[in-house]
């Protein structure tokens, strides 16, 4: 028995509804055939998807699984329909890209504007994320190319070092603790900066004993907020749950108030990042367009693994 795209629509709308009748009534059909869809639907894939109860229904484990699965086949079947459609209609492929918010204002502009001159038939889709989801993305085949900040993880990917800027700390009030960004999403990165905090804390601790609390730590020296992002971590110093780390020429305007503590800078890199076996010829006018675009010094630009040359361009 095979699954339908109509299958995966109805498991994905009674996942999200968690309830037969809403489910059924946004789908447009009655909460019967609804029932037997699904009944249909775990017998094809012999698993159980969900749990019922009073006309509620919770995803089990088996089925939240599915649930993601099913969201990527209809947005790949969305895609394949658009492509399709933009063929017919003489208009040229889709490139999915990514980026993140601060690779986006330091090269992706210049990087676009020049591939776009040169291939105005391309179509582009962006997505901003941090550098750890971009690489996901670009792993499970979401994305053709992201601009994002090495190194990266991914065994299949290969990415060319694009520049790179002082990541330093901007100071709001002096003292404050530093907010954290996860280890998973810039591991080398956030440990440095983890390294370098810890070791201004014990130097502040050897200043100032008596901003130690009653169990003897330093009562500033853990921040309340964590941020995935370098504008969030802005936002919550901002709001005053910390200081934050960024990159020097980062376009926020709080940041030119603040005090920049430029002893401890640490160095952030931008690359763009592909599946190493991707040879199509957009995905390579794309890495031609970033080298030429910002990488114009041969001392800037360094290729990390095999990359497709500009002839395959």
């Amino acid at each position: 028995m095979s699954v339908s795209l109509e299958d995966y629509r109805a498991a994905i709308a009674l996942g999200e509804e968690r309830h037969f009748g809403r489910a059924a009534r946004r789908l447009g059909v009655t909460q019967p055939a609804l029932t037997a869809r699904l009944r249909r639907l775990e017998a094809a894939i012999e698993t159980r998807l969900f749990d019922r109860g009073r006309g509620g229904a919770a995803p089990t484990a088996a089925g939240l699984a599915f649930l993601d699965g099913a969201r990527r086949v209809l947005d790949a079947a969305a895609e394949t329909h658009e492509a399709a459609q933009g063929a017919a209609a003489g208009r040229g492929q889709v490139l999915r890209i990514g980026a993140t918010h601060y690779a986006a204002h330091q090269v992706l502009g210049a990087v676009l504007t020049r591939f776009r001159a040169r291939h105005p038939d391309v179509r582009i889709k962006l997505k901003e994320g941090a550098t750890a989801r971009l690489e996901a993305a670009l792993e499970r085949r979401e994305l053709d190319a992201a601009f994002a900040h090495p190194p990266l993880h991914c065994s299949e990917l290969s990415d060319r070092l694009l520049a790179e800027t002082r990541f330093i700390r901007f100071e709001r009030s002096a003292g404050d603790p530093l907010i954290p960004y996860p280890r998973a999403e810039a591991p080398v990165l956030m440990g440095a900066l983890a390294r370098a905090e810890e070791a201004r804390s014990q130097n502040a601790r050897g200043r100032d004993a008596h901003a130690r609390d009653a169990r003897g730590r330093d009562a500033r020296s853990v921040a309340l907020a964590e941020a995935d992002t370098m504008l969030g971590a802005i936002t919550l110093a901002e709001a005053g749950y910390g200081t934050c780390a960024a990159p020097e020429d980062f376009p926020h305007r709080a940041l030119a108030g603040w005090r920049r503590d430029e002893d401890r800078a640490e160095i952030l890199q931008t690359s763009i990042a592909w599946r190493r076996l991707d040879r199509r010829p957009q995905v390579t006018a794309l890495i031609s367009a970033a080298m030429e675009a910002v990488c114009a010094a041969p001392s800037r630009s360094t290729e990390r693994t095999d990359a497709p040359g500009d002839d395959d361009a």
